[in-house]
């Protein structure tokens, strides 16, 4: 019988989250910028995984993540190939190496007006954004530019 960690799944839970969401998730912390940390977000997920399924043959049914809101909500998009299971490597992110890429989609859709910055008003609609304005906003301005973003990201990911 599998013991359920709370502390352990919801750190692996985080992790995946971060990947797996849309605009949202890479303002969470990020993952995989290194050999070492893809390594150990892997080691993760591939618990998370083995926690989840019951029944030990390597496919998460509908059922079996029943009581994990994220993967109910997102296991169609998650089922890429349409199977009506999961494999671990459908939790893996699609690119890895695309994070930076989704940081910059995500900044020109925040930037609705197209001024190369983002305001208050604009932040509005992202909660996390708007928790966070003043400390993303380095230079005190009343707005965060695509470098204030991106340093953002790189000191959540461990960077300089």
């Amino acid at each position: 019988m599998r013991v359920f960690q709370p502390a352990l799944f919801a750190s692996s839970l985080t992790a995946m989250l971060a990947v797996a969401l849309p605009p949202l998730a890479w303002a969470q912390p990020l993952l995989a910028q290194t050999s070492g940390e893809l390594e150990t977000y892997q080691r993760r997920l591939e618990q998370l995984f083995e926690r989840l399924d019951r029944n030990g043959d390597r496919r998460l049914t509908p059922a079996e993540v029943q009581g994990h809101p994220y993967l109910q909500r997102h296991f169609e998009r998650l089922d890429r190939q349409g199977r009506g299971y999961l494999v671990p490597a459908d939790l893996n992110p699609a690119n890895p190496s695309g994070q930076g890429e989704r940081a910059q989609q995500f900044f020109t859709r925040a930037d609705r007006n197209g001024n190369g910055r983002i305001d208050r008003q604009e932040a509005d609609g992202y909660p996390w954004l708007e928790r966070r304005f003043n400390a993303i906003d380095s230079n005190g301005d009343g707005g965060i530019s695509r470098e204030e973003l991106m340093n953002l990201r790189r000191r959540q990911a461990g960077g300089s």
